[in-house]
């Protein structure tokens, strides 16, 4: 709504954004609310991630495994700054 003055942070990977003058429509693979980011949550997943990739075979489970652990990282980074932010 163009007269909300609240602003919302979503973390968001993978997908694309379309702008246009009245609206912003998210295609996202990954979009979770600020207010449920979950820093303990992410480590745990990412830890997990980094060891599925170390018995990894496959090209497409390799790439998948590595989309994932860049999308944890960011994650990470983001609550890192949102955390210095408070």
């Amino acid at each position: 709504m163009p007269d909300d003055p609240e602003v919302k942070r979503i973390f968001v990977a993978g997908g694309i954004l379309e702008v246009q003058p009245d609206i912003v429509t998210v295609l996202a693979d990954t979009a979770v609310r600020s207010e449920d980011l979950d820093e303990a949550k992410a480590k745990k997943a990412l830890e997990e991630t980094k060891e599925l990739r170390k018995n990894a075979k496959g090209d497409l489970e390799i790439a998948r495994l590595e989309a994932e652990m860049l999308a944890l990282s960011a994650e990470l980074k983001i609550i890192q700054k949102l955390s210095a932010k408070r």
